[in-house]
């Protein structure tokens, strides 16, 4: 489903009323999906899902396609006292990937490639695909390649101390012992995941002024805390701007 949408989350969610407006809300389909990560520790096996819905619908302006839009937060997995979370981003954009190497695209969701292989070929009719994909029910076992951006941070309450987890090699930012147990995908009809503000408490303000995690309000850097912004954590619609 490759269909990206330039601009940050806040915008498309202008640009999404003001184009259901003017199509008076053309045919819409969308699906959840479940990622959960078991990850081994010192401690026993640590496990943590988060369910996000991604909406797709019908548009004529300003010219005749498919917009899409998510809903849902991060996987945010606790990994015990004293060690850094793992935490799965909503998106992938990181170090991009195309043609048959993307599984997880910059802004919706799994990618044609992994859903595919998962639920069976793509038609020419990708909203009788989704709705077909939403009423699937069984968890598939994944590998770390097709998942989204993770990372992690040194210090949680600090934005600007976030670094990037290699999904390939989970001890050189998680520590010693930590490696994977198992990675599952699933479609479900489980409410929408809601709450990372309360593990990252830093996010309501950084949404309010439209942040990126390096304090700035634009992206020019090749650096992870300036490429990263508060929607990469956050699409839940739980947060509110100030007036």
């Amino acid at each position: 489903m490759r269909m990206r949408i330039a601009g940050a989350a806040l915008r498309l969610t202008m640009v999404t009323a003001l184009v259901l407006g003017l199509t008076g809300c053309s045919k819409a389909e969308s699906y959840r999906y479940k990622l959960t990560l078991a990850v081994n520790t010192p401690d026993g096996v640590k496990r943590g899902s988060s369910v996000v819905e991604v909406l797709f619908w019908e548009v004529s302006v300003p010219a005749r396609g498919i917009q899409h839009k998510l809903r849902g937060e991060a996987l945010y997995l606790d990994l015990g006292p004293g060690r850094r979370p793992l935490i799965a981003l909503l998106t992938s954009h990181l170090h991009p990937k195309y043609g048959e190497e993307e599984r997880w695209t910059r802004d919706a969701g799994p990618g044609d490639n992994l859903l595919s292989r998962l639920y069976g070929p793509r038609s020419a009719n990708l909203l009788e695909d989704v709705s077909r994909i939403a009423r699937m029910r069984g968890a598939h076992e994944i590998s770390p390649r097709d998942l989204p951006d993770l990372v992690t941070f040194a210090n949680t309450e600090d934005p600007k101390s976030v670094v990037e987890v290699d999904p390939n090699n989970l001890q050189a930012t998680l520590g010693a012992n930590i490696t994977w147990d198992k990675v599952l995908l699933e479609s479900t009809d489980e409410p929408v995941t809601a709450g990372i503000e309360l593990k990252l408490p830093w996010l309501p303000t950084y949404f309010q002024r439209n942040l990126r995690l390096d304090g700035s309000n634009h992206g020019a850097k090749r650096q992870i805390s300036n490429m990263l912004s508060w929607d990469d954590f956050d699409q839940a619609a739980d947060l509110k701007r100030s007036n």
